[in-house]
């Protein structure tokens, strides 16, 4: 089994000889972003029942408002189904999201050079575990086709750590900028969906009370998902700008050529302590659906290539 604890003795001096876009197309690197996305894609699957369910109890209860029938059983239905998916469900999407940010963490510290920190990520996987969730990736897939492209843009020329501190920087950026998009329209949806209701209530001239357990109760999962969505994503891009911005100060007066040894030294401090937090905002249960990304990605890679390869260019070695 690798010893992540040691990862960082092969840390290069100057500009590596293969740059980290293409270290992470190496079989092992890819075998470990395979397991981490099987993992991640649980996780989806998990949020996306909690989502289904909720939507449903909430539909149900503005249909219940408006015809009058079967508002008390529906009642106990929405305050039951409430219970599993904050304390079942959500239970289970932590757990995933904490394996999930183990494994992202393993192809980070390999691919960076960075040592492992224990006290802050506890125990690599099992190399056989790995093994076993990257065989769940369907070889060929959308998503394996992704995964062999590669996350991170080049970082050619670029002097250790340098290189890592710009692909940190990219993951950063691009993240919190998906975050807060799809909090919004989770806010947007949220305060429509309450709209919705409450002219439900007004059309069928129902009481406070009626409303409460014909609306209210069967919305609570969808109203506590949307506000666990929203606060959760709200916050994580909060601590990646804060990050992302600690790395953009790095960079502003970084000069292109040869370190010094201490100050290299430094600099491998200060990236591992940015992926330190980049770990911490993974465990965070809070995910973004495949199909948000999917739908911002064009856009989003096209910007921040672009931002890269000018921060690349600027520190390249000048020297042949």
């Amino acid at each position: 089994m690798r010893d992540y604890t040691a990862a960082a003795a092969a840390a290069p001096d100057g500009v590596p000889d293969e740059p980290i876009d293409l270290r992470q197309g190496r079989a092992d690197m890819i075998e470990l972003v395979r397991a981490a996305s099987v993992v991640h894609r649980r996780g989806q699957w998990i949020e996306a029942i909690r989502n289904a369910g909720a939507v449903a109890m909430a539909m149900a209860g503005v249909i219940a408002a408006v015809a009058g029938a079967g508002r008390v059983t529906l009642g106990i239905v929405g305050a039951g189904w409430f219970l599993v998916s904050v304390l079942v469900l959500r239970g289970w999407a932590v757990k995933t999201a904490r394996e999930g940010a183990v494994l992202q963490e393993m192809f980070d510290v390999a691919l960076f050079y960075l040592p492992w920190r224990r006290t802050v990520s506890g125990d690599p996987i099992q190399e056989i575990d790995v093994l076993r969730l990257a065989k769940r990736m369907r070889a060929g897939s959308a998503r394996d086709r992704r995964i062999t492209d590669g996350w991170y843009d080049s970082t050619v020329g670029v002097h250790h750590p340098y290189d890592v501190l710009l692909s940190q920087l990219q993951n950063l950026q691009w993240d919190s900028r998906l975050r807060r998009a799809y909090s919004t329209i989770v806010a947007v949806l949220a305060v429509t969906w309450a709209l919705i209701g409450a002219l439900a209530s007004v059309v069928a001239e129902t009481t406070v009370t009626t409303a409460l357990v014909a609306f209210v109760v069967p919305s609570l999962a969808a109203f506590q998902l949307a506000y666990e969505i929203y606060t959760g994503q709200r916050r994580i891009a909060a601590e990646r700008e804060r990050l992302a911005n600690d790395v953009a100060d790095i960079l502003r007066v970084a000069q292109p050529g040869v370190l010094r040894k201490g100050e290299r030294r430094a600099l491998r401090e200060q990236a591992r302590n940015i992926q330190d937090g980049i770990f911490r905002t993974r465990v965070d249960v809070t995910r973004v659906p495949h199909w948000f990304y999917q739908l911002r990605r064009p856009g989003d890679e096209e910007d921040f290539a672009q931002a890269l390869e000018r921060e690349r260019q600027r520190l390249s070695d000048p020297t042949p």
